[in-house]
């Protein structure tokens, strides 16, 4: 440090650097990259009077960065170190792998320094992969070096939420060096008082072979016991065996943990997973301190609105907060780039944020204060009430400096879209959060039109937001405008293919477009995303359906059933029998009788989980009385009287079910009355129309009663009951016969 002053000779293009010969100056820009790295992600930090040395140009170089609508983050240390890195290896000629390796992790890096994600960046670092897979030494590496290769570049288009890219490289990874994991179940205790172990989430990772891990050891954070009177500090399993999780397996872990975290609808199945697979890393041979804070850092997120795990995730981020300052010499960069730590400032941001869900709003205040965090600040002031304060502090900022995220800010407070419009305008109509704002704003008044014209200005300003692709999607289905909503739920599930209700949406625009079989193959898609959603699978049946996909229709009533629910489709239930019964071609190529086993098989299921479905029972009984060369009356007869007393229970009070009883006895007379009378049977079955004829008259005739007069309902209960009379009369005098 003692050699760079305000002149700084030490930099790229200067007399001094270009001085030296290759090799220093790549071990000269690597250090400037990793002292940078130092002083901004893992600490400890330098001593002040160094720091205060090589950061004296900062303020001029953050200014550099930063455009009118993404500004970098104002308190970046020693900018001056991570611009000569960038520079030198941004400006290498001969690209070997590790100069391109260097080069992807500067552009990543200036990345997360900014406020949103930049289009231009993400297009660089997009180059930047791609030369580094047709780079000839790629090949020549090891399947250890090319894994960790892979995986960066998975947090590299994580951090971008690329989450389809993102999953391909890290399961590209995976398959190199033969690792997987899964989550399973296995006993085990949560409390201390617990007597009986009882089925637990658990990682269960599964390695083909030795991995080498050459990771030189690094000092972690202190491990914070939760310290409770009742909750162990971790789950005991009955079984317990030493964790295979290492320095070079825990990155798959911590990024399906981060994954998982970027689910809008984060229930407590997903909650419980992601904390199985961050227990895993905690407890797990991992000697990274960045990979053991990052786990630390989810943990805490998760468990920050948990009264009895509060403290502890309070006390391991002040811990690691407070390993900033650590006088120790370490090195803990090793596999930053391979975790995804974000930088120390948004570390501090969210113990900022458990001090304000404790109440202690003046700690946060102060934080976000000191950290220059302005819209967290005005927040904080806002969940307080002070509304006047916020405003008063978004006025003075701007009486410093008018711009677009400012407005915003303003408009987020008084909900006065004025500010974002004057926002959108005072950033050369750039400025992708100010129309994202309006989108919503028009969005939530239900001004359809309105909203999509503002949500698609937004992306055009910067077309990395899957989120709001698909809401600009769902708008354009509200107004209705089809065509749109192809196009934005395409790139909404290009950008995240795991997003089910993406797919599904998507499919939903296909129907509307009536281009069918696209539509079935995005509600394929979206049950693979969201395989325990029966809503889903509904779509996906109905979707078939419509393109007669026999096989898919079968596999998706199961499921459905199988999810637990009571499903009872008559739609769906009468296309199956039709295709039997009519030998319908199958969209597959396969005739209709073909299936009839693979349906009978699924209503002999279906029947045993939902016993009283009227439609269920009847389409039973189709297959055995209207099937050509598969007739069983017997069987269908059964059927038929399990489908009536499905239905019979409020036939006097409701005229669907008496309707549906009526059609269950009119079908029923002609076949018993048809049955041979040296059937084991018949009398059985004369005596069972006899009981519900003489029901259906009697019950019949007191829902003529409570029908209006004149009215069409009451026309066709009344001649039904005198049909039903004659019919009774007919099964009586057959009875004298048998």
């Amino acid at each position: 440090s003692s050699g760079i002053n305000a002149e700084w000779p030490l930099r790229p293009g200067t007399e001094t650097f270009d001085k030296l010969d290759s090799e220093t100056q790549f071990i000269v820009a690597g250090s400037a990259l990793n002292v940078f790295l130092q002083n901004n992600f893992t600490g400890p930090l330098f001593p002040s009077d160094i720091l205060k040395s090589i950061s004296e140009e900062d303020a001029e170089i953050c200014r550099l960065y930063s455009t009118m609508n993404n500004a970098m983050y104002p308190l970046v240390r020693c900018l001056k170190l991570f611009k000569l890195a960038q520079t030198y290896f941004g400006s290498r000629e001969d690209l070997l792998l590790t100069d391109l390796l260097f080069k992807m992790r500067c552009t990543f890096i200036n990345q997360v320094l900014l406020d949103e994600v930049c289009p231009n960046l993400f297009g660089e670092l997009e180059q930047i992969v791609g030369s580094i897979g047709n780079n000839a030494d790629f090949e020549a590496q090891s399947k250890e070096i090319k894994c960790k290769i892979f995986v960066e570049i998975g947090f590299v288009y994580l951090h971008c939420s690329q989450f389809s890219k993102s999953r391909k490289y890290m399961e590209m990874a995976k398959t190199l060096i033969g690792f997987n994991f899964r989550l399973t179940g296995a006993l085990g205790k949560r409390t201390k008082f617990q007597v009986r172990d009882l089925p637990q989430l658990k990682v269960e990772t599964i390695i083909e072979e030795t991995i080498t891990d050459d990771a030189p050891l690094e000092n972690e954070p202190e491990k914070i016991d939760l310290g409770d009177e009742t909750l162990l500090d971790k789950i005991s399993f009955s079984n317990a065996s030493a964790s295979s999780v290492s320095n070079m397996t825990a990155p798959f872990l911590l990024h399906t943990a981060s994954l998982k975290l970027k689910d809008f609808y984060l229930d407590e199945m997903l909650k419980e997973e992601v904390v199985a697979f961050l227990e895993a890393i905690i407890e797990g041979k991992t000697f990274s301190y960045c990979i053991a804070t990052h786990a630390y850092f989810l943990r805490s997120r998760l468990e920050k609105n948990s009264l009895k795990r509060m403290s502890r995730c309070m006390e391991q981020l002040e811990e690691v907060i407070q390993g900033f300052d650590c006088k120790k010499t370490c090195s803990r960069t090793g596999s930053l780039f391979m975790s995804g730590l974000p930088p120390m400032w948004l570390q501090e941001k969210l113990l900022a944020e458990l001090y304000t869900s404790v109440g202690s709003h003046k700690s946060a205040l102060d934080i976000f204060e000191r950290l220059q965090m302005h819209e967290e600040q005005i927040l904080a002031l806002q969940l307080i009430g002070r509304y006047e304060a916020a405003e008063k502090l978004i006025r003075i900022l701007l009486a410093k400096e008018e711009t677009p995220k400012l407005y915003c800010i303003l408009g987020d407070n008084t909900q006065d879209i004025a500010h974002y419009e004057k926002a959108w305008e005072l950033s050369g109509k750039r400025s992708a959060r100010a129309m994202k704002a309006l989108g919503y704003h028009y969005f939530n008044v239900k001004d359809y039109p309105k909203a999509l014209e503002c949500m698609l200005l937004s992306v055009d300003c910067n077309h990395l937001q899957g989120g709001l692709w698909f809401t600009a999607g769902c708008t354009a289905l509200a107004i209705p405008d089809y065509t749109k909503a192809v196009k934005c739920f395409r790139e909404s599930v290009f950008q995240d293919d795991e997003n089910g209700q993406g797919w599904s949406n998507l499919g939903a625009a296909f129907e509307r477009t009536g281009e069918v079989e696209k539509a079935f193959n995005c509600y394929k898609e979206a049950t693979r995303c969201s395989f325990s959603n029966w809503q889903v699978w509904d779509n996906f049946i109905y979707a078939a359906a419509r393109i007669k996909h026999f096989s898919a229709i079968i596999l998706a009533y199961r499921q459905i059933i199988t999810l637990g629910q009571k499903y009872s489709n008559k739609t769906i239930l009468n296309c199956l029998v039709t295709a039997v019964k009519d030998n319908i071609k199958s969209s597959t190529g396969e005739n209709g009788i073909t299936y009839y086993d693979k349906i009978l098989a699924l209503f002999k299921f279906a029947s045993t989980k939902v016993t009283t479905d009227f439609y269920l029972w009847r389409s039973y009984a189709a297959l055995f009385l209207d099937v050509k060369g598969k007739e069983d009356v017997g069987k269908g007869i059964g059927y038929l009287i399990k489908a009536y007393h499905s239905a019979a229970l409020h036939i006097e009070k409701s005229i669907e079910d008496f309707m549906k009883c009526v059609e269950c006895s009119k079908v029923l007379h002609k076949y018993v009355m048809d049955e041979s009378k040296e059937s084991p049977t018949y009398a059985q079955h004369l005596q069972s129309l006899k009981s519900i004829l003489q029901i259906m008259v009697t019950k019949g005739n007191r829902l003529v009663g409570t029908l209006d007069e004149g009215s069409e309902a009451r026309q066709d209960s009344v001649e039904y009951v005198s049909e039903a009379s004659k019919h009774l009369e007919e099964v009586e005098e057959a009875q004298l016969f048998v």
